[in-house]
């Protein structure tokens, strides 16, 4: 029966192995956190829409991101609504409006101003609302006066919850001001604010016409399309594009259905949100401050790795020459410092992943981030966890190399 000589290498001196599993779990830790958060980005940058029901969506070839969405001639709904592959279509209409603190419970009446803040406000038709979730569902069906307002349970303590810290049933029928009239909250929802706001509300299309009064109904942000059961997403894009969206080709001065459309483009889910993603996670400096945040894990937990390595082949010298006499090859040995490197990933991942699991919890629970540990991401660790402390064996093993049976005597 083999000696497991790496494990037996790591229980020999407890402490010093406590100490590296501590370094390596550090080093771990800091990249789960950094990856949670680039995946919160990532999840934040599209959960308005994936609360939102469609297969297609009309927007403006100018948009630049949720809350600068340009906007587009209303008819291209209608006339998108025309094909027999599309069930239904619908304009949707969201802006940055501003937002004033509602007063607190205890203030004088007429004695308090409340905060201003930009809010993303949405414009839905209460009849027919273009949401996922049946409670989105259901509370759109008050918003039966442009006075009245949804207020997103997942806006920031800056825009006045009645108990200072997260909106709830005790909010609903407090009146406060949106834009340039007041407005009533009817009800609280769950929904999200993205990345460029930090409170959202939902009111009727005539409620978002008084709180974005710059914008006419009959241009509108977004148009959204449900397609028949078994069409094609990819089919229907094209056909979608055909018929409201030509132009005319500079070079033949003949309308083009594969040039860019001059007013509207109709992109699938799965686009609008890869092109989402795509801008806040590499077009931004956040997803691109996270990722140097792992490199910089990564650094530290190799560094922390090979000095725990270096010391412990440097304390064994004798036992590593003593081998060689005996007439282990470099092969052997450089094999034992890998495994107990990878064995020290191993160890250390278990007790990480389960600490960042409640980190995870305890920022999302305080900022309202969606810190979620996902499979991808403890796969993702995991595998740059075994990659750092390899990457730290194989320096260490220039020091395991000057082992000289020589020196014994």
């Amino acid at each position: 029966m083999k000696t497991p000589l790496a494990w037996k290498n790591l229980t020999h001196n407890k402490v010093r192995t406590a100490v590296a599993l501590a370094g390596v779990g550090f080093a771990v830790i800091l990249i789960f956190m950094q990856m949670g958060f680039k995946g919160a980005v990532r999840k934040t940058a599209t959960q308005i829409y994936d609360a939102l029901d469609f297969d297609l969506m009309l927007r403006s070839p100018s948009y630049l991101h949720l809350t600068e969405p340009r906007s587009f001639p209303r008819e291209r709904v209608y006339q998108a609504a025309s094909l027999p592959l599309i069930a239904s279509a619908q304009p949707f209409y969201l802006g940055l409006s501003e937002w004033q603190a509602p007063p607190p419970p205890n203030a004088p009446p007429d004695q308090f101003t409340g905060d201003w803040r930009g809010i993303i406000t949405i414009g839905v038709d209460p009849h027919d609302p273009p949401f996922r979730p049946a409670d989105l569902r259901e509370k759109s069906a008050l918003l039966t006066d442009p006075r009245f307002v949804l207020i997103d349970n997942k806006s920031k303590a800056d825009f006045g919850p009645q108990n200072g810290k997260r909106f709830g049933p005790a909010d609903i029928g407090v009146e406060t001001a949106l834009g340039g009239g007041r407005v009533r909250i009817v009800g609280v929802v769950s929904l999200g604010t993205g990345l460029a706001a930090n409170g959202a509300c939902i009111g009727n299309y005539a409620g978002f016409a008084q709180a974005c009064p710059w914008q006419p109904l009959d241009e509108i942000n977004f148009g959204l399309l449900k397609l028949q059961p078994g069409v094609d997403p990819n089919e229907a894009q094209a056909e979608v594009q055909r018929l409201i969206a030509p132009m005319v080709s500079p070079q033949t001065l003949a309308p083009d259905a594969s040039a860019t459309p001059a007013d509207v483009e109709v992109l699938t889910r799965a686009e609008v949100n890869a092109r989402e993603e795509y801008r806040w996670v590499v077009q931004t400096p956040l997803g691109k401050i996270f990722n140097l945040g792992v490199w910089v894990a990564l650094f530290v937990g190799v560094a922390i790795v090979y000095q725990v390595l270096s010391t412990d082949i440097a304390n064994m010298m004798g036992e590593y020459a003593t081998l060689k006499a005996m007439g282990y090859p470099n092969t052997y040995l450089a094999r034992v410092v890998l495994q107990q490197s990878m064995l020290l990933a191993l160890v250390g991942y278990i007790p990480s992943i389960i600490i960042s699991w409640g980190l995870y919890m305890f920022v999302g629970a305080q900022s309202g981030l969606p810190m979620v540990m996902t499979w991808q991401i403890a796969a993702t660790v995991l595998v740059l966890a075994v990659i750092m402390c390899v990457l730290s064996g194989m320096a260490a093993l220039r020091k395991l190399f000057q082992a000289d049976p020589a020196d014994l005597f």
